[in-house]
């Protein structure tokens, strides 16, 4: 018998599920073979330490703590989807302020609108304001402007994206941001 033949009929022979004629030929190939009989000394260990292996008992409420962390976990996992649908305060205050300019810009920009409202009508000091306020854009020059909004744009950029990812990482950042500034 080869010994590749061997090794597979081992674990069958221990486990008693070969016939008399495959028990003698396994058993007189291994008494005469030093590389299975240490393969079959090791499988014998390691079935006898099975045995010897007590069970262990699976406390009573087992299946409810995992049911119960199971439920906590997709829980935590839900909940960071609807952050944005819940602004806080301060966010809820920007999205009105942003809309009321917006509003505002499309109101002063449309004549027929402008001349209904008895505010934004251009006598009162709301739209003077907003007026001189064009008028002061108009009248710089295109690079400082165009350098403006950049600014502007960035400095929105950042807070939009500060506003979106959430309190933990809202912190991250200024700690860093602290951490960088120069001390005087």
């Amino acid at each position: 018998m080869r010994c590749s033949i061997a090794t597979r009929l081992l674990q069958l022979y221990i486990d008693k599920q070969l016939t008399l004629d495959q028990m003698r030929t396994l058993e007189t190939h291994v008494a005469s073979c030093p590389s299975c009989q240490q393969e079959f000394y090791v499988l014998e260990t390691i079935v006898q330490d099975l045995r010897s292996v007590r069970m262990v008992q699976e406390p009573a409420d087992l299946t409810l703590n995992i049911m119960q962390r199971v439920a906590l976990s997709v829980q935590q996992n839900q909940e960071p989807r609807y952050a944005l649908l819940r602004p806080s305060l301060a966010e809820s205050l920007v999205i009105i302020f942003l809309s009321t300019v917006a509003m505002l810009g499309v109101i002063l920009g449309q004549p027929s609108l402008r001349v209904l409202l008895p505010i934004a009508n251009g006598h009162d000091g709301l739209s003077l304001a907003f007026l001189n306020f064009v008028h002061l854009f108009i009248d710089v020059n295109s690079e400082m402007l165009m350098f403006i909004f950049w600014i502007v744009g960035t400095i929105l950029g950042v807070w939009i994206t500060l506003a979106l990812v959430g309190a933990e990482v809202r912190s991250q950042w200024l700690k860093a941001m602290i951490d960088h500034l120069p001390v005087w």
